[in-house]
Parts: structure tokens; sequence; C-alpha cells
């Protein structure tokens, strides 16, 4: 039975799993309604795209806001963070029509997305003009969306070492004069937020949207937030408080971070030059006869890097940033390229270099020794799988 059948019957404040859309019967989802839930009513909608179609898992993180504020989600199990679009495209038409059989407040559908479907949260607003708002997790900056385009409300999230964070911050700027916006980093990785984040964004929404009862609650948590916060962080959460409310001019006032503010730039500029340098790094890397993962380590700067991540500051921060994207590309991007090309002894190269960022997974010991062993490299492919079965332990 399709779901505008059962929606007067479906369970409310719990989670209703693998509902094929009415559109696409491939295309499924996972929904929540609120306890407050009445047919007769209107809700704010999450459309929720998770990097891997984990539909349930990612509406956890919202469930517990989407409780307090009376709001709907649709998570769909089928977006992915990958490059072919195609997917995707199918999965938010597919999402978008699903919409229309719950009672949604048309003016309140908003969107969410980490890595790869951040951006699709973004194309989705700007293609679709139906979204009042993006909560866009880890993003980067993309010329198919660019933020001058952004026609909806913006929160911003990305994680103190995440290799977006940059960006993140860079679009957060970029939305000055175009919508509103906030960005908050929070400790961790590239990863999604967690619950406690998700409920500050959908507060923030609330006020947007003009809800008076909720508007003196959420004010009072985020200048709570505020006043625990130091530096350049108190004073970018001082700032986003400003704008959404008006006021406080006082308490930026007292907050000189200029020093701070001119040290982060620094930082990302260098940044941004590595960035350049990892682009040719594989070009360099192919090039080689029989390339090791001590010559990838070198042509990447690896030693320095590594030194730089263990200094405080912004220059700490930076470089932790950067290696996470060093480690990414060489533990998921490049190895399936150079495979596919044969290039085995490049493949092993770079995930040579993952292992030595990350030597306790005992899953990148075993795909090196299979490069190597691909590379004809047996002792270095046996060397290799002996580390992973040190890491695994005993069976």
């Amino acid at each position: 039975m399709h779901a505008l059948l059962l929606a007067a019957t479906l369970a409310t404040g719990a989670f209703t799993e693998n509902i094929p859309a009415r559109s696409d019967a491939t295309q499924t989802y996972t929904l929540y309604l609120p306890s407050s839930y009445d047919a007769k009513k209107t809700y704010p909608l999450l459309l929720v795209f998770d990097p891997r179609g984990r539909g349930t898992s990612a509406a956890e993180i919202f469930r517990p806001a989407a409780e307090e504020y009376g709001w709907m989600l649709i998570s769909s199990n089928q977006t992915r963070s990958d490059d072919d679009s195609a997917p995707n495209d199918r999965a938010v038409r597919a999402m978008l029509a699903e919409a229309a059989v719950y009672p949604v407040d048309v003016k309140r559908i908003y969107a969410t997305g980490f890595s790869g479907t951040a951006m699709l949260s973004w194309d989705v607003g700007i293609r679709t003009k139906m979204l009042a708002g993006v909560i866009g997790v880890g993003g980067r900056l993309v010329e198919n969306v660019p933020p001058a385009k952004f026609n909806f409300a913006h929160y911003g999230f990305a994680g103190e070492r995440d290799f977006n964070n940059r960006e993140m911050r860079q679009i957060d700027e970029m939305l000055e004069g175009v919508v509103p916006h906030r960005f908050q980093s929070f400790d961790g990785e590239h990863r999604w937020i967690t619950p406690e984040l998700a409920r500050e964004a959908l507060g923030w929404f609330e006020v947007l949207a003009g809800n008076q009862s909720v508007r003196a609650k959420v004010l009072a948590a985020d200048i709570a937030a505020a006043e625990k916060l130091t530096g350049l962080a108190a004073w970018r959460h001082w700032r986003a408080i400003q704008q959404t409310y008006g006021g406080f001019e006082d308490r930026l006032a007292k907050l000189d971070v200029s020093r701070e503010l001119a040290d982060e730039k620094k930082w990302d500029e260098w940044a941004a030059k590595y960035v350049e340098r990892l682009a040719s790094a594989s070009t360099t890397v192919r090039a080689m006869n029989n390339p090791k993962p001590a010559d990838a380590a070198r042509v990447l700067g690896l030693k320095d890097l590594q030194k730089r991540a263990e200094r405080p500051g912004a220059e700490g921060a930076s470089a932790k940033r950067v290696l996470a994207m060093v480690f990414a590309q060489a533990a998921f991007r490049l190895p399936p390229r150079f495979t596919e090309r044969g290039e085995h002894a490049a493949a092993a190269a770079f995930l040579g270099v993952a292992a030595e960022i990350q030597p306790g997974r005992a899953d990148l010991w075993r795909e090196l020794a299979a490069a190597h062993e691909r590379a004809g490299n047996r002792s270095a492919a046996q060397a290799a799988q002996q580390k992973a079965q040190g890491l695994a332990g005993p069976r």
C-alpha cells in the first residue's frame, strides 16, 4: 500500500523504513513523523541525502530535533557521494515527488547532505527553487553550484580537521549579502554532524521562519554556547548571533581577533598552494619507473606536513586538514584509478603513503599488499601482508 494511503496510520515518533516512492518503486526512504503529527496540519520537511544511502542512520542524526520542533524527515536510501550524478538525480526526483504525499508546508522544505551530498543539496535548491534552507556538512566549492546562486538560507558545518573546512568557511564568507547564512566548526574530521548540532541548525531555521515560541529558547542556548568559547571561535559565534537577532555589538567589540584572522588567512593560503601540489603529485609519481611509497611520500612532502600538523594554532590546524586530504586521495581516490589503468606500482606508492599516515589500519595494509602483488613486488607484498595480520591479531 502506498504512503499516501498509509499517511493516517503510519507510526509517529518512530521511523518507518524502506518506503517505496510512488513515482519510482526502486527508490526507497526512511520516514519520520513527529509525535505531534496530525494529518490535518502542515509540517516543515527535511530531505536527508546521505552520501552512502544510509537512510535510517542519517535520519537518526536529525530525529531528536525533528521531534522537538515538529518536523518531518524523508531520508533517501539511494543517494551517493560519487562522480556519477545519474543515481542522485533519480533519487532527488523521487524524494521531491514524495513530499507531495504528506501534509508538508511547501514554503518550509529543507535539505541536508554531507560531503558530496552537501553539494547535491545546494544543486537541488538552486535548480528547483523549492528549498527554504540547506544544512551543508563538509562540502566544497564547485563551479556548478556557486554560493552567489544560493536562493535558500544556509547553515554550514565542517570538522576542525575536515579537509573541506577551509572551503566551507569560504562558502560562508561568499554568502554575505546573498542569503541568511551561518557556519560552525566542530571538533572532528570529515563526518556528519552530531544530533546536538542538528538541533542548533533546526532551531536557527525556526527562528528565521518567525517562530516566536522558540526564539527566546534558541537565543538563550546560542548565548550559552558562545560564552563557553574563546578567541576566533567566540567571535564567529557572537557574530552569527548578531546577524540573526541584531544587537550584541558590545560582545563583538570586546573580541580583538585581527591577529588570529590574519594567521588563519596566511595558513589557508598555504593550504591552497599545497592542494595545487597534491593535484600534480599523481602525474609526477606515474612518470617514475616503478615508483615506491617513499617516492610518493617525498613528492608530497609528507614528513614536513606531518611535522606541521603537530604545531599549535592555525598552522597545525591547516596541516591537519591537508594531511586528511592527502590520506583521502592516497587511500581511496587515486589507487582505484591507477589499478584500472594497470599502473599497479603507482597504486601501491600512494597506498603506502596512506598506510604511513594511518599505520594502525589493517585494511590499508591488505590493500597495499594486493597492490604490491599486482605490481610484481613479492617481498613488499609479503611485508605488508604480515603487517596487516599483526594488526588484525590472531584468528
